[in-house]
């Protein structure tokens, strides 16, 4: 199995944004909300003054309103990134009650007061008024101390339940790397696992033929090297391109027919519009194999498999005939058993779901077929050139 490097997503590329940039960011939204607290504020006060028949210049309301409440505003950014900070778990919330939410709030609200009392002072001034600032931000905590700590308590459950929610995005995306991380392994394992059955069987397909025919023997090697050539190149890839797995497919049955010579003839159908459709690399080769094995390889006659690949149901349909074979219940018992059909219905099972399937039945009169049915998955690269319609 290869190993790889983690490798960071296109955001680890980005620069962190400075904690000057998070701020302002935050404070935009901040000064939208605390503009709609100024404005209900300021109405409700003239609403109460109108119907004492004691109404004030409108503008004089909104300043009033924004003395007391304009420093939340600068506030609420800070406050938010402490709760974060220090965020409420199972065993620590009453400690964090007291640090440092409670030093915090009280600190809060004593600075507004004090910014109250000075801006209150500056305006009855500017007005040929006086109101000590001292008596402004005494007022201030006298009458709206209690709605200011709940203005805290509600700053800080907003960003408790922000975090809690990052916190839960969090898992469920190291949840899902980790269920990746799985699943290629397990297609890594399964893929290696056809390697070397492939090979051993080949191999003893060269091995019948040295004695009897050593240049077939020879040409069965030269197209071994060939096909463990393509799969070295696709050692690192869970899906080819179907044109890819039928060019594999075609070397693959060229030793077959050393072996077998004429009595054996493989024929591929393969819809056009099909050959750039993703499959999983060394698909077809174990179904052919077990087509073979199940066919020619026990009786002495003739024997034609036929491949074909369609669109069908937004997917591709992939099957394997052989008029030899026969499907009973002992025999499918034994090929879903087998390495060949069990490694592609688990690599189906990991890269596609529930969405692909395969499945084995008996033909018309004689014979079975291998069906597979994979939902469409196009590749974004330029299909190979076609294998060839017929390999004899």
């Amino acid at each position: 199995m290869q190993a790889s490097l983690p490798i960071p997503s296109s955001s680890a590329w980005l620069p962190k944004p400075s904690a000057l940039h998070i701020y302002l960011g935050h404070l935009l939204i901040s000064l939208i909300c605390w503009m709609v607290v100024v404005i209900l504020e300021s109405f409700q006060v003239f609403m109460e003054d109108a119907a004492k028949g004691e109404v004030l210049p409108p503008s004089h309301y909104l300043i009033w309103a924004s003395f007391n409440w304009f420093a939340w505003a600068l506030l609420t950014p800070l406050i938010f990134d402490l709760a974060r900070r220090y965020p409420f778990t199972m065993s620590n919330w009453a400690g964090r009650i007291v640090f440092p939410h409670a030093l915090a709030c009280g600190a809060c609200v004593s600075i507004q007061a004090v910014l109250r009392g000075i801006a209150g002072w500056i305006y009855t001034l500017s007005h040929e008024m006086f109101a000590s600032p001292v008596a402004l931000a005494a007022e201030y905590i006298e009458k709206r101390g209690v709605s200011a700590v709940i203005a805290y308590i509600a700053i800080v459950a907003v960003a408790a339940f922000t975090y809690l929610r990052d916190q839960v995005r969090q898992r469920e995306l190291r949840q899902a790397q980790l269920e990746s991380r799985l699943a290629s392994a397990e297609l890594e394992m399964l893929r290696m696992q056809i390697h070397p059955h492939f090979l051993f069987n080949t191999l003893q397909a060269a091995i019948t033929l040295v004695q009897d025919d050593p240049r077939a023997a020879e040409h069965v090697l030269l197209r071994l090297s060939e096909l463990l050539r393509i799969s070295l190149d696709q050692m690192g890839t869970n899906e080819v391109p179907l044109a890819r797995e039928l060019e594999f497919l075609d070397l693959y049955v060229g030793i077959q027919r050393q072996r077998f010579g004429d009595r054996l003839s493989v024929e591929i159908h393969a819809d056009p519009s099909t050959l750039d459709y993703q499959v999983p690399s060394l698909l077809l080769q174990p179904l052919v194999e077990n087509a073979i094995l199940h066919g020619i390889g026990k009786h002495k006659g003739e024997d034609l498999i036929e491949v074909f690949a369609h669109l069908e149901n937004g997917g591709v349909q992939l099957e394997v005939w052989n008029g030899n074979s026969v499907v009973d219940e002992a025999s499918e018992e034994l090929l879903m058993h087998g390495v060949g059909l069990r490694n592609t219905k688990a690599r189906l099972e990991q890269l596609y779901g529930p969405g692909a399937s395969l499945i084995i039945r008996p033909l018309a009169r004689r014979g079975a077929a291998v069906l597979i049915f994979i939902p469409a998955h196009r590749s974004r690269q330029a299909a190979p050139q076609p294998a060839a319609e017929t390999a004899r």
